[in-house]
């Protein structure tokens, strides 16, 4: 099986690492870009030598609707699944060039052989830009309950923050989509110590809009230790798939303060705060609340770990996924 990404890092990176533990199938990835923002120079490489490696796969596996349009010709003529992740182009456009959007969308879900909706709310949204609903799926993204939570002292010692703090925790690319600068202000004003973890074209903005409770932490290796630290999660993305930062932290036992983005409120359901888009002072308030009430940091985290397990755990998306897989094959078989 060929992974086809539009490039390295991301919720799609990460998404085809947890399929690579699928039993019987064997897999390689290659990338159409080598960054998010590539020549056309660059992209064409990429577009070309994703055709001919797929030459040697039995079955291919496209991820995000630009990668999906890129290949399109690749799609009919081989056997594949294409993965949407949250649909960013279409939702980020409007008029002729969204319709336009949709169009591609139809006829990527019309040349593969199925489509993976990620979420509930992105297959609706597929459906109202007039897919047909028989060639898609819904497998929901799944992550992995930790088993160990042993160094929260240890990683709050290192961070200088006393036991007794409550501390939120913020993850994802320092970029506008993911609106960073809403957390560190909401923080702030709610004079509530966040840890900012990640890095991006924003980074020099928030660092500037962090005062004394933000820390930024950019880039992190350990985010699992990070979130063994912290008591609550903050999301503040304007335009998010379901997101893989929230399920982790989730299963970490983390309540979570979301906008109400659809895939948000899916993803949380009884087990966080959700607050109105760029509405800084409901989210400073619902950080302030978290903060101040660990009974209920507590009751919300533990329902948190229970969705993971009941409905965004892994090893069902990874059983789902190979289910696709082994249809799609036997249907080219017969």
């Amino acid at each position: 099986m060929l992974h086809v990404l539009p490039h390295p890092g991301g919720g799609g990176e990460t998404y085809v690492d947890m399929l690579r533990e699928m039993p019987g199938y064997r897999s390689t990835r290659v990338y159409l870009a080598p960054s998010p923002s590539p020549s056309l120079r660059e992209l064409g490489r990429g577009v070309v030598g994703a055709f001919w490696r797929a030459r040697g796969h039995d079955l291919l596996h496209v991820h995000g609707e630009v990668a999906g349009g890129l290949c399109l010709p690749l799609l009919g003529a081989r056997t594949s699944v294409v993965t949407l992740h949250g649909l960013h182009l279409l939702r980020r456009l409007s008029g002729p060039r969204r319709r336009a959007a949709a169009h591609s969308l139809r006829l990527i879900v019309r040349a593969s052989d199925r489509t993976i909706c990620v979420s509930t709310a992105e297959h609706d949204s597929l459906l109202a830009a007039g897919v047909a609903e028989q060639r898609t799926v819904v497998v929901h993204n799944g992550v992995k309950l930790p088993t160990s939570e042993a160094e929260r002292a240890k990683v709050r010692t290192e961070l200088g923050i006393s036991e007794s703090d409550p501390v939120g925790i913020w993850i994802g690319s320092l970029d506008e989509r993911k609106d960073p600068l809403a957390a560190v202000r909401a923080a702030e004003k709610a004079e509530v110590v966040l840890l900012v973890v990640g890095d991006g074209p924003l980074r020099r903005e928030v660092e500037q809009a962090a005062e004394e409770r933000v820390r930024v932490l950019g880039h992190r290796d350990d985010v699992s230790r990070l979130l063994q630290a912290a008591d609550f999660f903050v999301l503040t993305s304007r335009r998010e798939g379901l997101a893989y930062s929230l399920l982790e932290a989730m299963s970490y036992g983390l309540p979570a303060v979301v906008t109400d983005l659809a895939e948000n409120v899916e993803a949380v359901g009884d087990t966080g705060v959700v607050v109105p888009l760029r509405d800084q002072v409901t989210m400073a308030s619902a950080i302030r609340r978290l903060a101040e009430n660990a009974d209920e940091r507590t009751a919300l985290g533990e329902r948190a770990r229970r969705r993971i397990d009941q409905l965004f755990n892994a090893d069902q998306m990874i059983a789902r996924t190979r289910a696709v897989y082994d249809q799609v094959l036997s249907a080219r078989l017969t």
